[in-house]
């Protein structure tokens, strides 16, 4: 996830910008006309004490004013900028226009009403076109890290700016003074040096590369920025750094000293993307790349680094070498921290580092099962999703827009389509393209429809329209096959619902040696299609592969945690007594998707009869060992037998203390809904609440800890031939 993403995603800031400045001194109050400013450069030179959590700095502003600006000589006018509301101006001077006073002006708020920036007015005579700022700073910069850490996220949305002897995050929060800019107005890209006295006991680490000769010059730390970019960041914590050098990379790892034994995982990570991903998507756009432990709950990419929680760097291989850790922050060097998002035209980045990475890591792997398992879960997704949600992937990260998950699902999903269409040679292409053109400036959507299209020589209006612009997505369905073997053709009903999408949908056609496979066009809501085959056919199915993004019925979507988590009903069953804060805490992940008066608990023993028929449902420990749950299990078809000691799944014993089993089972009173059991046959067992949503399995069996073997439970949608 990069910066912007989750600048976004934490509240925008409510307010409107005026274009008068109203200053009070002695003389009362007087309007003075705001000047319009870009930043074109940044030195900011701070000092750090964690003990305290204070900074003190000093940032210098490179300014250009902008176009309709006031003009020189019509008297004052005031530079707007914001500032954490805990940091206090202490002095402010001048290059290119005389300082005539500063004030502190409106507190700003979110959208949920939490106090983000202090309003400061730099009230200036005589500025020239290009000036210079210089703005000295203090205060004190503390959050609660415990305040945002939810269950069932694995990312703490609320850190802004915080310093202390855990760990430094400075990755917004108004912790330098930033020119205020109007709504409506492109987000400035800067270049920026960045000068930071060594804190002892600490590692530090900026969103750019190290400049070693000004570092040697000032005997401070020092960084520059190796592209235009929108924000300076610094982090940092008590960590012992393992550095070596991968294609002309400089990476390091900065961890804790009891992750030591990460590290030589991690380095083979790094190293195998970049050898996978620079010959795809073209260099890497820096001298230096840094994974950096982090003290709250994260996935954050920044320009250079990547700041992983310690939950997931001590997964240790399953964050190595799985798809959508590190691959994907990485891929966000080049786009999101590289190449900036437009944010007039919604956010492709987190899209498309899903689609190169959570995907197509899979098909680089050569592993086409899991491959397929993601294209299947994208649609089955979507199925789960309230229409009221589905609005165009084109929309995310605007006012009003889509979520996440379908900027990451469908996002995927839909690069995945048009690499098909265009062809994977003509896609990447325009990637490299994209990379070589547009590193340290915004591109949108539309910048890469035209370089898909540049590239592919085909017409890729429509495909945006229908599948960025538009939300929904079509249900596909084979209403009808028959077979007539006198004309050895077979003519298939098919149907796409509505509104209607231009599709062209693969077709495996079964028959007693084998398959066919064979793509069809698909233009109207309803249509009979003709196909000449000689060879007699049995069955015939609609996109067995899941190439298409498509709905799935209800009763056809694979029984995943998710579908627990779906609905407006949801009940947790727990065992009689004491129950273990393992258990509690997963308990806890799931409520976090239902409404307080949507959910509730019930004890085994007091269910009444029929609590559980219409509810999605966890079951969590020895619950499942109820007579009543037993009995509700197996109306459920559920798969895991309980024995005297442990469970069993498909004729195989687990009564290892180390064994547990999460398992998720289609609620046949609930369309879309599910029923999941956690079970372990110790508390030391229990799956980690963290990660138990992470799993898209309908059943994982662990061992210590470990996910051991997996199964899923997904219906086929097969037709059987009439023959005529």
């Amino acid at each position: 996830m990069t910066r912007n993403t989750r600048r976004d995603m934490i509240g925008t800031v409510g307010f409107i910008i005026t274009t008068l400045v109203c200053t009070v001194g002695s003389g009362g109050c007087a309007s003075i006309p705001r000047l319009p400013v870009h930043p074109q450069r940044y030195r900011l030179e701070v000092s750090l004490a964690p003990s305290s959590h204070r900074i003190v700095g000093r940032a210098v502003l490179d300014l250009a004013r902008m176009g309709g600006g006031t003009p020189a000589s019509s008297g004052p006018v005031a530079v707007e900028l914001l500032l954490h509301p805990e940091l206090e101006i202490v002095n402010v001077a001048a290059s290119g226009a005389k300082v005539k006073s500063h004030r502190s002006g409106d507190a700003l708020y979110d959208d949920d009403g939490k106090l983000t920036a202090q309003k400061h007015a730099i009230v200036l005579t005589e500025p020239t076109d290009t000036l210079t700022l210089f703005i000295d700073y203090r205060g004190k910069l503390f959050q609660d890290v415990s305040a945002g850490e939810k269950p069932g996220e694995i990312h703490n949305f609320e850190m802004e700016a915080h310093i202390a002897e855990e760990g430094v995050f400075l990755g917004g929060g108004h912790w330098y003074p930033e020119p205020l800019r109007d709504e409506d107005m492109e987000a400035a890209l800067t270049d920026y040096t960045l000068i930071v006295d060594p804190v002892p006991d600490m590692a530090l680490v900026a969103g750019a590369q190290r400049d070693p000769v000004l570092s040697r010059q000032t005997g401070r730390l020092a960084w520059r920025s190796p592209y235009p970019t929108s924000d300076i960041v610094l982090v940092g914590g008590p960590h012992e750094v393992h550095s070596f050098e991968h294609n002309g990379v400089a990476i390091s790892l900065h961890l804790k000293p009891e992750q030591s034994g990460q590290a030589s995982g991690l380095s083979e990570a790094v190293s195998r993307y970049l050898d996978r991903y620079e010959p795809l998507i073209g260099p890497y756009p820096a001298d230096e790349y840094s994974i950096v432990d982090n003290f709250f709950s994260s996935g954050f990419a920044f320009p250079s680094f990547t700041l992983l929680s310690s939950a997931v760097i001590n997964m240790g291989r399953r964050a190595q070498t799985g798809h959508g850790y590190i691959d994907h922050e990485m891929l966000h060097c080049w786009w999101g921290n590289g190449i900036h998002v437009d944010p007039r035209d919604g956010n492709w980045c987190e899209s498309l580092a899903s689609y190169a990475a959570n995907y197509y890591g899979y098909v680089l792997d050569g592993d086409e099962e899991n491959a397929r398992r993601k294209r299947r879960n994208y649609s089955h997704f979507l199925s789960r999703v309230k229409p009221e949600d589905d609005l165009p992937l084109g929309t995310f990260n605007r006012d009003g827009g889509c979520g996440r998950s379908i900027a990451y699902n469908k996002g995927a999903a839909v690069f995945h389509m048009l690499a098909r269409q265009i062809g994977q040679e003509s896609f990447w292409a325009a990637m490299r393209r994209f990379t070589a053109e547009y590193m340290g400036q915004h591109a949108s959507w539309e910048v890469i429809r035209q370089l898909c299209e540049q590239e592919s020589g085909q017409s890729l209006e429509g495909y945006f329209d229908q599948w960025i612009r538009r939300g929904d997505a079509p249900l596909i369905a084979i209403d009808h096959a028959v077979y007539n073997s006198a004309n050895q053709a077979l003519t298939v009903t098919l149907s796409q619902g509505d509104p209607t999408f231009n599709l062209e949908v693969p077709i495996r056609v079964a028959h007693e040696d084998g398959v066919l496979d064979m793509v069809v066009a698909l233009r109207e809501p309803v249509e009979e299609i003709t196909l000449p085959i000689s060879v007699i056919p049995t069955t015939v199915e609609a996109d067995p592969d899941y190439h298409l993004f498509r709905k799935i019925p209800l009763d056809r979507v694979v029984p995943t945690t998710a579908a627990t988590r779906y609905g407006d009903a949801f009940t947790t069953v727990l065992p009689a007594g004491a129950v273990d804060e393992r258990y509690t805490s997963i308990q806890s992940v799931f409520e976090s998707s239902f409404e307080e008066d949507e959910r509730t608990t019930v004890v085994v023993g007091s269910i009444e009869e029929g609590a559980l028929a219409e509810r999605c449902v966890l079951i969590l420990g020895d619950a499942a060992r109820d007579p009543y749950v037993s009995a509700f299990l197996s109306a459920v078809e559920f798969p895991v037998q309980w024995l005297d000691e442990g469970f069993e799944v498909d004729g195989a014993e687990y009564t290892e203390p180390g064994d547990a089993v999460l398992c998720t089972a289609r609620h046949p009173g609930v369309p879309g809904g599910g029923v999941t059991v956690v079970y372990a046959n110790s508390v030391e067992a229990v799956p980690r609440a963290m990660i138990v949503p992470m799993y898209d399995r309908s059943l994982v069996i662990f061992k210590d800890g470990r996910r051991t073997s997996y199964r899923d439970y997904e219906p086929r949608t097969t037709v059987t031939v009439d023959h005529m």
